[in-house]
């Protein structure tokens, strides 16, 4: 006769799934650059405004991100290591909203000295 289990469920927490999920998954999310990331946005281009709205779209969830997926093909390597970064922004522990706030105000500001916004 097969034993069955009949015990509740443990609960994980976050930390404790994040690191189930990136053994899983076979890779660690890499904290964001943020020093670079504000360079290439600086640097202009299409990588730099590609950057810049990953960006605020990550960071403020109700931002819709308007650029085909397929043109990452367009940035060079660092852009593309920059974009995952951002894409795991949450998923680094002791991320800090104030951190991204300010990121995401220097980005604007620099928008706005270009004429982008």
């Amino acid at each position: 006769m097969n034993a069955v289990n009949i015990n509740t469920p443990r609960t994980l927490s976050l930390e404790e799934l994040i690191a189930r999920q990136e053994r899983e998954r076979g890779f660690e999310p890499m904290p964001l650059d943020s020093p670079l990331l504000l360079k290439r946005v600086k640097d202009g281009g299409y990588s730099g405004q590609f950057l810049a709205d990953a960006f605020i779209s990550a960071y403020r969830t109700d931002h819709n991100f308007n650029h085909p997926l397929g043109k990452i093909m367009r940035l060079d390597w660092e852009a593309v290591r920059l974009f995952h970064q951002i894409l795991h922004l949450r998923y680094i522990s002791g991320w800090s909203d104030q951190v991204f706030y300010e990121i995401e105000q220097q980005i604007k500001a620099i928008q706005a000295d270009e004429g982008k916004l």
